[in-house]
């Protein structure tokens, strides 16, 4: 019997350590690790614990015998590796008593006269003992960290020494010593014996503070011989007793945390995205948070180098070729240089990041159709490459929907370039849904930086290995024209509501923020108040000068060409000197 007992005890705590260590190692990849760096692991804890003895002889159902009460107490310090595991040191010290139980017959016991009445023997004595637990925090199990209650169980063995002695109530209600350690020949000291003992114990903690906890602990202990109580046997060679107690537990260190509890839950703050200079890259991302405005920039926020010389495009003057600083990015001999095939994959990777939809839709936002606009250009200047277009989406959703999604808006993209003479065979779609995340998806702002459209050259071999996935053909909309005004000018007044800046104002109006400025007698850096009345004065119309293309006059006046020519029911993209454009619808 012994044998079963420690080997299903050890089993056991294998089993839990193994169970413990898969579950770190997957939680970890889901959950916030907490880093033994900033909490505390260790902690000392004292209290009072009540003894029962379940043996030969019982502390409870003693009958005529009476009451046995068994206090002492208790002092430990624990040592936690994680929030799940750790190890503990422990010493108990207390008194030790029981008698014969009046509902179930005492076994017979050894060296003493059997012409005594067992049903009035009871023993006296007290313990002492040093064990060492193996710590499971239970209610990390499911959760990583506690918050104000935390259950653990306590796996470990011990070592004691005790001191008993069985002693007879006569009839007469005197008191006769029957076997002390001089008369116990199996004992094996005069003064005290010694034995080894399991224990398995549960333990419930309540948080007080960041410092102090108040806990309650119940176990059971397996001894390794028949002799705590005195009483010797030929019916069983081992003793099981329990030992309850409550304390108090002192978290030590510099720390507020201890290794078992989290940081109270506190309610996530909403995502906000800045971007400071305007530039599509947050802030958050940001390598070059101050780029002028309307400076073209890699996906990391720096402006784009094309040359890579050290000096930015926009201050560059010869950005095609490398040239020292010194010389504004020239080379000492300016040669022309034809634009290679990598220069204009870099500058469609960088313009495709501005290319926006409506939630949960395939439609094109009004703004992207001037992104779009320049990239067709540039293709144009490229005629040979082909091209995929990657559509991706975040996890929000389900995989199905996602994977749909990405689809048909890489299919509208697709189908707008070739409606503005881009021709099919250089372009293929393909939605990957949310299989290929560029960040973690754990933020608002990682998500929203995984909802994107990328155009990547591609070489002819693997063109001709994609499949594109029929959704459905990208819906064309129709738009209605207005009658125009007599006036080449509208003029509005606009009250500043909370929240508003002068830069958000100028898009949502569809002027540029420099125009807005100057109509309104401002600086670049003026401070605008809620309730504030600014002025909003939109050109209706714009007097074709020499030089003036579709192109740049769509920039200059926030709409794409394709909105501009619809307006002025343009079948070509030919214009001439003095003619009268409309800007705006009316």
């Amino acid at each position: 019997m012994r044998r079963i007992i420690y080997s299903f005890f050890l089993l056991s705590i294998l089993s839990l350590s193994t169970l413990s260590s898969q579950d770190i190692a997957r939680d970890s990849v889901n959950i916030k690790q907490l880093s033994l760096s900033n909490n505390n692991t260790w902690a000392l804890g004292a209290g009072g614990l009540n003894f029962i003895m379940h043996g030969d002889l019982r502390s409870i159902g003693t009958g005529s015998l009476g009451n046995f009460y068994n206090f002492g107490g208790y002092i430990y310090a624990d040592k936690m590796f994680n929030p799940l595991l750790g190890m503990e040191i422990k010493a108990n010290y207390f008194k030790i008593s029981g008698g014969a139980q009046y509902f179930s017959n005492v076994y017979d016991i050894l060296y003493i006269d059997k012409t005594k009445i067992t049903d009035n023997l009871y023993f006296e004595g007290a313990a002492y003992g040093l064990e060492l637990n193996l710590i499971m925090s239970f209610s990390n199990l499911y959760k990583k960290y506690s918050q104000n209650w935390n259950i653990s169980g306590y796996f470990g063995a011990g070592f004691q020494l005790y001191d008993s002695a069985l002693f007879e109530k006569a009839a007469d209600g005197s008191i006769n010593k029957l076997i002390d350690f001089g008369t116990n020949p199996t004992r094996n000291n005069k003064s005290a014996a010694s034995s080894i003992y399991l224990s398995a114990q549960l333990g419930l903690k309540r948080k007080i503070s960041n410092r102090v906890d108040v806990e309650l602990r119940s176990g059971i202990y397996f001894n390794n011989e028949d002799h705590l109580d005195a009483t010797i046997s030929n019916k069983q060679d081992w003793e099981t007793f329990f030992l309850t107690g409550i304390g108090l537990v002192v978290k030590l260190g510099r720390e507020n945390v201890f290794s078992i509890w989290g940081e109270e839950s506190v309610k996530a703050e909403p995502f906000k995205v800045q971007d400071g200079d305007k530039d599509g890259v947050i802030d958050e991302l940001d390598l070059e948070p101050d780029t002028p405005l309307g400076v073209m920039v890699y996906g990391n926020g720096k402006a784009i180098d094309t040359d890579a010389d050290g000096l930015a495009d926009y201050k560059d003057d010869c950005p095609f070729v490398k040239g020292p600083i010194s010389n504004q990015g020239c080379p000492i001999k300016v040669e022309e240089v034809k634009v290679v095939s990598p220069v204009i994959h870099q500058q469609i990777n960088v313009l495709a990041a501005s290319i926006y939809f409506e939630t949960d839709s395939d439609h094109l936002k009004e703004v992207s159709y001037a992104t779009l606009d320049e990239i067709i250009s540039i293709m144009k200047n490229d005629a040979i490459s082909k091209f995929v277009i990657e559509g991706h989406t975040d996890n929000t959703n389900s995989n199905t929907y996602n994977l749909s999604l990405s689809q048909k808006r890489a299919n509208q993209v697709k189908a707008y370039f070739i409606k503005s003479g881009i021709d099919s065979n250089r372009l293929k779609a393909i939605g990957y849904g949310e299989e290929r995340p560029k960040y973690s998806n754990e933020t608002q702002g990682s998500r929203q930086l995984n909802r994107r459209v990328e155009i990547k050259p591609i070489s002819e071999n693997d063109f001709n290995q994609l499949n594109e996935i029929e959704i459905e053909k990208p819906k064309q909309i129709a738009k209605t024209i207005k009658p125009s005004s007599s006036s080449d000018f509208s003029t509005s007044i606009h009250e500043v509501k909370k929240g508003e800046n002068l830069y958000r104002i100028s898009l949502a109006n569809k002027i540029s923020l420099e125009r807005l400025l100057t109509d309104n007698n401002l600086k670049e850096d003026a401070v605008i108040s809620v309730g504030q009345k600014i002025k909003i004065i939109k050109q209706l119309y714009h007097t074709v000068k020499k030089g003036d293309t579709l192109y740049s006059i769509a920039l200059r006046y926030h709409i794409s060409v394709n909105a501009l020519k619809s307006i002025n029911q343009l079948t070509n993209n030919s214009i001439f000197l003095g003619q009268k454009l409309k800007i705006t619808k009316q």
